[in-house]
């Protein structure tokens, strides 16, 4: 009987042992995983980055390119359009806008009736000659 015990204790241990080493490379594939899935954030990360400088180059390069390199700042904060170049014509249309709102306006010029004519040069005559030839036309 204590051969049976001993056969069954080592059959015993033998199993656990072999568990665990199912178990670790089971944990090391995991970890594999999981380091390659890590790199690859990594790396999604960098690319983005990439991303991000790149599209801030052509912004860049389109502002200069239509002579609006002073304004890069205020185009990457308040643009809502999505490629750089949408980004330049706005500002351009934006620009233009202000443009004619600070050009030369013209006063419009009141059509002067005798009237008013007379009025301004202080002829009393005229201002009643002015009234009296309406009336009587």
């Amino acid at each position: 009987m204590g051969n049976l015990q001993t056969a069954e204790a080592i059959e015993m241990n033998s199993i656990e042992v072999i568990e665990e080493v199912e178990v670790t490379e089971q944990e090391q594939s995991v970890n594999s995983f999981e380091h390659e899935k890590l790199e690859l954030q990594k790396e999604t990360e960098r690319l983005e980055q990439e991303k991000i400088e790149l599209e801030n180059l052509r912004l860049q390069l389109q502002l200069e390119e239509r002579g609006f390199g002073f304004a890069k700042e205020f185009v990457e904060k308040f643009s809502l359009t999505k490629t750089p170049i949408e980004k330049v014509d706005a500002l351009a249309e934006l620009i233009n806008e202000v443009k004619l709102e600070m050009g030369f306006k013209p006063k419009e010029v009141a059509k002067q009736d005798d009237y008013t004519a007379h009025k301004q040069n202080d002829d009393a005559k005229g201002m009643i000659a002015s009234k009296f030839e309406k009336l009587f036309k």
